[in-house]
């Protein structure tokens, strides 16, 4: 049987979540917009990039903008600030390279557009080990819809059922048990509610053998 395991990307496999809202008061400043990171992470944590700036720029009066735009220019911020400074979270490339060892097709799924994905695994020098990658740009609906993991599945040629998606958000979970996946959730103890087969504190906790029980 073919089996897959496809990763979120931020939180998973990259620490970049520090920096986002970095980035993202970089640019409101261009609209003369002053917020800290830290007030933009207590306010907007879990809500869209879209749903965010259409928010704020409401809130300042300031219309006509092209939210698209804005969010592609904040990306171009997020390379710009976290080159040289990628991270990966703690036994995520362990993992990944023992699943590509025991022959699991491998993908990334993905909210950030695909120019980051790619910038994210050229700086951890982990593209090879992967079959497939897919940002949420290249479908009608993101997560928490499962477009993005059925096209994975469908790049990969292996049956929905026969994928494990291993995700740190909530949106991610529901996406993916949408699709007919297991999945596991990256989570702390605060976060035991998750819509996930199986919940792990951190990849180290991850074994081989916990990830081929759940496709039996």
């Amino acid at each position: 049987m073919k089996k897959a395991v496809i990763f979120d990307m931020d939180g998973v496999i990259s620490n970049t979540q520090g920096f986002h809202a970095v980035a993202e008061s970089k640019i409101l400043k261009e609209f003369g917009i002053n917020i800290c990171p830290e007030k933009i992470t207590a306010k907007y944590a879990g809500v869209s990039d879209d749903k965010m700036f259409a928010e704020i720029l409401k809130e300042n009066k300031i219309a006509g903008v092209d939210i698209s735009k804005v969010i592609f220019k904040k990306w171009e911020i997020m390379q710009k600030i976290t080159k040289g400074k990628i991270t990966a979270i703690p036994y995520a490339i362990d993992l990944i390279k023992l699943l590509h060892q025991e022959n699991f097709k491998l993908a990334i799924a993905s909210a950030s557009p695909l120019f980051f994905i790619n910038f994210i695994i050229n700086e951890l020098k982990i593209g090879n080990y992967f079959n497939a990658i897919v940002s949420s740009e290249e479908v009608r609906n993101g997560k928490p819809c499962p477009d993005i993991f059925l096209l994975a599945a469908k790049r990969l040629k292996i049956n929905p059922l026969n994928c494990v998606v291993i995700e740190d958000g909530k949106s991610g979970m529901i996406g993916a048990k949408k699709a007919g996946m297991k999945v596991i959730g990256l989570a702390n103890d605060a976060k035991k509610d998750l819509p996930a087969d199986l919940i792990v504190s951190n990849l180290r906790d991850l074994s081989l053998k916990k990830i081929e029980k759940l496709l039996i």
